[in-house]
């Protein structure tokens, strides 16, 4: 609500991520309702490899002249996460992947963004990211990427209305801005960071250093009270047994 009032661009990334919504959810989906350009079957969905970002990443690699660095997927509601089609493959109905129930729509969008490759080699690609950003109302609450559909309990059923940009004709001026911005962030100087967020990248360092000199003080501490005499019975006390069996098994190992 805080970014909505001081119209804020939130936006979240994740690297290395294991989501699966995008081949489990998104395109079932889609397929039923007939909004996909070519028709793909349940069995090459199988086929394809497990997680969104290597499907993503694979198909950018064996694509290059399709995919062309920097580029991104549609936007659609991160409420597709929690959505199945219908057991009857009606079309207009969808059910909860779990105890039927569906996440609050018109919150957060997200799609998959790669930003790099190399100068030399265009086959030589940076990861693919997830990206996540606050709805804005004024920008993204429009009728043509309003998706509707009913969920049934029971008897009675409700509507869900997600936002799907259905294909890159739809205009979408948050995301072009978000692909502007994280492009710029790019370090490709940098090889650890390539294709990633270099201001994430540093956050990520400075949090590891703190980490390591906090760790030095905690094992230092530790040290300090198991070699100390006068603490040595208050130590066997307070410790659990399960530590007690792992100190004495390490020792026990040492001396065979």
């Amino acid at each position: 609500e805080e970014c909505w009032r001081r119209r804020i661009l939130l936006i979240g990334l994740t690297k290395d991520t294991a989501a699966r919504d995008f081949k489990r959810q998104l395109i079932p989906i889609l397929r039923n309702e007939g909004l996909l350009c070519s028709r793909i079957e349940p069995e090459e969905l199988e086929e394809l490899p497990n997680t969104d970002r290597m499907i993503l990443q694979s198909a950018s690699i064996q694509n290059p002249n399709k995919f062309k660095v920097p580029w991104c997927t549609v936007e659609y509601d991160t409420c597709f996460k929690t959505m199945i089609p219908d057991k009857k493959l009606r079309r207009g109905y969808v059910r909860g992947a779990r105890k039927n129930r569906i996440s609050i729509e018109k919150v957060f969008l997200k799609s998959y963004v790669q930003l790099s490759q190399a100068n030399r080699d265009p086959l030589l690609r940076s990861n693919v990211l997830l990206t996540e950003r606050l709805v804005h109302p004024d920008f993204d609450v429009k009728d043509e990427v309003i998706v509707r559909f009913w969920n049934e309990f029971g008897s009675s059923k409700e509507p869900v209305e997600a936002i799907l940009f259905k294909n890159r004709n739809v205009e979408n001026s948050l995301q072009n801005m978000t692909m502007v911005l994280l492009k710029s962030m790019t370090a490709p100087s940098i090889p650890e960071a390539f294709g990633h967020n270099k201001p994430l990248f540093i956050a990520d360092k400075v949090a590891k250093w703190h980490y390591s000199v906090f760790k030095r003080i905690v094992d230092s501490a530790r040290d300090y009270i198991l070699n100390n005499r006068r603490l040595r019975r208050f130590v066997f006390y307070m410790s659990t047994f399960r530590e007690r069996r792992a100190r004495i098994e390490a020792a026990r190992r040492e001396v065979l």
